[in-house]
């Protein structure tokens, strides 16, 4: 049962995620991404501080543990937001979502290392399939499989997404003494602070023009965007996570992409047979990775018990 709440949680979360990016796409043009992240993750901040209190969660804050919540928050979480932006400034659309589909693989090496999971014949299955699937679904119509370039962001890129998956697992792990919804609202409001430094020395010294938008339809799209693309959606995540694992959560996240595009259809976009093949080898792959193959082969590979 847990492990089918777990998947159902991370669903809903990567659906919230995945509301985002058209969201954002309405917006964009009038926000400077190294101003926009301080003001996301500070509505973030904003909703899920005020959903802790209102559902009686204010005793988290006696039990955080302020060191680790400073450098998840301040620390690891805004180098991540940091190095994303600018990585996805210098990066091909394509190749960039061929990164971040990555996490799986990034989890499970993560986990290798640091002797917390092991990779078995299942989750390697899985996450072939949707490393390859969520390719698929970023593809181009039309064109070839080796349609991405390099463009010199990849490495932040990487490391954006090497410094999430270990937020994650850290988060997870370092601050399981609270509520997941707690978990989410402090290290978001320090990476709101921190994002804020970041931009804040990106204009003083001139790297970035302060280009934003402070409209009533603006904020509140933006407000969206925290509080619920990325806010709530944060909080499930680590709900998911508990139940789940990191690596498996992660292969949902590789779904992100064929939900944009079921909500573009919405709107009279199409959806491509690359896109939907795409989709289901992600949707297979988080599937395999839950089933017990290794277990299956030891059984099968054990000889049968003769009749006596």
């Amino acid at each position: 049962m847990q492990r089918l709440t777990g998947n159902l949680v991370a669903f809903v979360a990567m659906i919230l995620w995945a509301t985002q990016f058209p969201v954002t796409s309405m917006i964009i043009d009038d926000w400077d991404p190294v101003l926009m992240a301080p003001f996301r993750a500070g509505f973030s901040a904003i909703f899920l501080l005020l959903a802790l209190l209102l559902t009686g969660g204010a005793h988290n804050v006696l039990r955080i543990p302020w060191a680790p919540v400073w450098l998840l928050g301040c620390g690891m979480l805004t180098a991540s937001t940091v190095l994303f932006i600018w990585g996805q400034k210098y990066t091909n659309p394509l190749t960039a979502a061929v990164i971040v589909s990555m996490m799986p693989l990034i989890s499970a090496a993560i986990g290798l290392l640091t002797r917390q999971e092991k990779l078995t014949v299942s989750v390697s299955v899985g996450i072939l399939c949707a490393v390859f699937g969520c390719y698929l679904t970023n593809l181009e119509p039309g064109s070839g499989l080796l349609a991405f370039g390099i463009q010199g962001g990849e490495p932040y890129m990487f490391a954006s997404m090497v410094l999430f998956v270990w937020y994650s697992r850290e988060t997870a792990e370092r601050l399981s003494s609270i509520s997941e919804l707690a978990q989410a609202a402090f290290t978001l409001a320090l990476a709101a602070l921190g994002t804020a430094v970041f931009a804040v020395f990106c204009i003083g010294f001139g790297i970035v023009e302060p280009v934003y938008d402070l409209s009533f339809r603006s904020l509140g799209l933006l407000f969206w965007v925290g509080a619920f693309g990325v806010g709530l959606a944060m909080a499930l995540w680590f709900a998911a996570i508990k139940r789940i694992g990191v690596t498996v959560t992660t292969l949902h996240h590789n779904m992100v992409p064929f939900y944009v595009i079921i909500f573009a259809a919405f709107g009279g976009g199409a959806i491509y047979q690359n896109q939907a093949w795409g989709a289901f080898l992600v949707f297979v792959g988080a599937a395999v990775a839950q089933l017990p193959i290794a277990h299956w082969l030891r059984r099968r590979a054990q000889p049968e018990p003769a009749n006596i």
